[in-house]
């Protein structure tokens, strides 16, 4: 997730055509997920605008930066005017 939005939509062209669907943020990283990290296994070649759309991914990445000793949670952000929703709790 990145300002409320998860990265398998907002690159959800990416997310497609990624092998390992699975890899968890934290394997990415490890990985390596800048420009010719081995984060990056694909089903096919990318054409020219899904590399555009990976360059402009691994540039929101590079700047977050990860903090490994604060665990993930689950928070839940009410929404005034639905109340309880279960997409508010993710």
């Amino acid at each position: 997730w990145v300002d409320g939005t998860p990265l398998c939509e907002r690159f959800g062209r990416l997310f497609d055509l990624a092998e390992n669907k699975s890899a968890t943020v934290a394997e990415m990283f490890s990985l390596g997920w800048g420009a010719g990290g081995e984060a990056w296994v694909w089903q096919r070649q990318l054409r020219a605008w899904e590399e555009e759309m990976l360059g402009e991914c691994q540039t929101l990445l590079l700047n977050l930066s990860l903090q490994d000793h604060i665990s993930d949670r689950w928070q839940w952000q009410s929404d005034l005017d639905k109340g309880y929703t279960v997409r508010g709790a993710y």
